[in-house]
Order: C-alpha cells, then structure tokens, then sequence
C-alpha cells in the first residue's frame, strides 16, 4: 500500500519593499526637517527666574545673539551663525566671555587653545568651547563686530536678535554692567528670558 504524499504547502512570500519604501521616506523626511544644534551655550548652566506674563514673546530660531550671566560674574556672548563665530571669535565654536569685577578672575577652568591665538579653551557639561577673555571695552566692540559682521555676510538682510539669559542669583551690579554696555553700544531692545508661571502657581510659592 502506498502512503500518499503530503501535499507541498506554497511557501508565504512577504514582500518587502512597500515596507522599505516607507522607512526611507520617514528617514529622508526627518532628515530634511531637523534641526541639528550643538550643545553650544548651554555649557554655561543659568537657573533663570520666574515670572508671571501673559504677554510673552516667541524667540526666533536663527540669527540670535545670546548674552548668558551667572553666579559668578561672569557675561558670555555668543551667536548661533558660525561663520560669524569663526570671523569675530577665529573658531566656528567661539564666544567672548568677560569677567565684569576687573579686581578678580574667572573661576571658570580654562587653558590655553593652541588652535586660536589669544584663546582658551571652556570644558564645561562635556563639551568645550573657545572663549576669548574681554574686557569691558572689548565686550563692547565684539557686540558691535558680531552685529556688523552678520550684517556685511548678508547685505544687510539679517540683524541679530538680542536674548538675555541672567541667572536669579547673579549680583545686580553685574546686570547692572551688562545694561549700560548695551546701551553704550544702542543694543537697547532686547529679551529677557524667563520660566513662565502661572498665577496660581506664583501665589502658592
């Protein structure tokens, strides 16, 4: 007697490419549409304030200069352009940093950058930036450079937005510095940044 064959059961054939269609479409689209930013003056860490406003205003997403103070005294000034960076600063990852009391230094821990002349490198939150060490003149005419310079970069098209980002604990006498030096330069619109609360949550404090 013979035994029957078992029948031979057609394979599933999945097909693949609708799938890998896909994949390649979302990897291209969120290629396109992210914006990729180093952790640039976020180095420098800023418990900012709080306050109550309604009336907020958007910060824009290019051609921001941000002016950043801490608790120790000292201002930091960077652009998001990199080519004005490397023409003001002489490296894509510059800032100017400047130390308002003239009678100290800052406590920040740099060393020398051998790769700008004059420069030093900032390794905070593990990452590094060359700073460029200012004085109150100084600071003054790099607001002026980084304005001027963005300015001949675009045929004058593009301005810089001024953002400040002042920490809560920093002395007033250094903000007080910061204001006049901006004013000496006619940087006089401006935005402070602020964590924004609602009322309630600022009568429960």
């Amino acid at each position: 007697m013979k035994i029957p064959k078992a029948k031979k059961r057609s394979g599933v054939k999945i097909d693949m490419t609708p799938m890998v269609d896909v994949i390649m479409l979302l990897l291209t689209f969120f290629m396109l549409t992210a914006t990729f930013k180093a952790a640039e003056s976020e180095a420098v860490s800023v418990n900012l304030p709080k306050s109550v406003n309604t009336d907020s205003v958007k910060i824009p997403a290019e051609d921001v200069m941000t002016i950043l103070i801490d608790t120790d005294g000292d201002v930091f000034v960077d652009v998001d352009n990199y080519n004005v960076r490397e023409k003001v600063f002489g490296n894509k990852f510059g800032m100017g940093l400047w130390h308002v009391d003239s009678t100290s230094q800052t406590s920040k821990q740099i060393s020398p950058a051998p790769e700008v002349e004059g420069a030093y490198r900032l390794e905070t939150g593990g990452s590094v930036r060359i700073v460029k060490l200012l004085n109150r003149e100084s600071f003054e005419k790099t607001l002026i450079d980084l304005r001027l310079t963005l300015k001949n970069m675009t045929e004058g098209k593009s301005d810089f937005r001024i953002v400040v980002k002042g920490d809560r604990n920093a002395e007033f006498g250094v903000i007080e510095d910061l204001m006049a030096a901006l004013k000496e330069t006619r940087n006089t619109r401006f935005s402070l940044v602020t964590i924004i609360e609602s009322e309630k949550e600022a009568q429960e404090e």
